[in-house]
């Protein structure tokens, strides 16, 4: 797919109130003046800036994302309440109000990655607000197990890659390699698209005052996002989301290589229960990619909300 030649990222940092906490700043980036406007909220690790590839591949619009707590420039709170689901998931519904008020008209659509479309249903269920439609790009979709145990696991190996991760990075490159290499698993390609892993590099890392390279999500964030991950179709069992839900199914599943077969079959067991819980609800299989394909694959994702906007 050409690439668009809609207008560069502008910096734009709002401060949203939230019900519960008060004031948490969160950075937002915008693109384009003109079409549709479609909201954008990454996976955790990443940043709204992740998005731009994506973007600069989508046909005219007006696109907003922005970087969620504890990630990116957005504020970071110490305390690992503070990364619950829920709370993301009214960081979601608030920061949809923000903007529906400042651009004068609600989303078309909302594009998330990972658990960003599992705390946006979060959110949703308790409080609904318009979202045009909702396009969930491979939710996490844990089971109880996957919420327990698979969390703990997750997070204690995170803390550890922190770890090694102290001395920072020699420059942007070796920030680009050292997240190639953290998810080259889970990838159905041989590699990350380059456009993709110099966004991250650009707006998820900085150098520090040593000249060190820095991710601006500390990986203690990160952890402590996974510890409090839930199991959506358990969680939405007795709620109801008001939304029109497209859920895209990456083909690679997040398992060993052994292991894919039962993992597609749970997953997507999972992936039905949560759109049943939708008002209007469809659930996708998109070949050929893994669970980062926003990374991974820039021009399938674009393509592939350009189809799911059009039906």
């Amino acid at each position: 797919m050409p690439v668009s030649e809609t207008s560069p990222f502008a910096l734009v940092e709002d401060w949203i109130n939230l019900r519960s906490e008060g004031r948490l700043r969160h950075r937002v980036l915008r693109a384009g003046h003109e079409g549709p406007l479609l909201l954008f909220v990454h996976a955790a690790s990443l940043c709204a800036g992740v998005w731009e590839p994506v973007q600069r591949r989508l046909r005219s619009h007006r696109g907003i994302a922005w970087d969620q707590r504890g990630h990116g420039d957005s504020d970071a709170p110490d305390e690992g309440a503070a990364y619950s689901w829920s709370r993301f998931g009214e960081d979601f519904v608030s920061l949809v109000e923000a903007v529906t008020e400042q651009e004068g008209r609600a989303p078309d659509a909302c594009i998330t990655h990972s658990f960003a479309g599992d705390c946006a249903l979060v959110g949703l269920a308790e409080r609904p607000v318009p979202t045009g439609r909702m396009i969930l790009l491979d939710p996490v979709l844990a089971d109880a197990e996957g919420a327990t145990v698979g969390a703990a696991r997750l997070a204690k190996g995170t803390r550890r890659l922190g770890e090694k991760e102290a001395e920072g990075f020699a420059s942007p490159d070796e920030v680009e390699a050292g997240l190639e290499k953290v998810l080259r698993a889970q990838l159905a390609r041989e590699r990350l698209d380059p456009e993709a892993r110099a966004s991250f590099a650009k707006y998820g890392s900085a150098p520090d005052a040593a000249g060190r390279w820095r991710l601006k999500c500390r990986r203690e964030s990160e952890a402590f996002v996974y510890e409090n991950r839930v199991a959506l179709a358990d969680h939405l069992a007795e709620r109801n989301v008001d939304a029109d839900v497209r859920l895209v199914f990456s083909e690679k599943r997040r398992a060993k290589p052994e292991d894919q077969e039962t993992a597609f079959a749970r997953d997507w067991g999972e992936a039905t229960r949560v759109i049943e819980r939708c008002t209007v609800g469809e659930v996708m299989r998109l070949d050929n990619v893994g669970h980062f394909l926003v990374l991974e694959a820039p021009d399938l994702v674009a393509e592939t909300i350009e189809l799911l906007l059009s039906s």
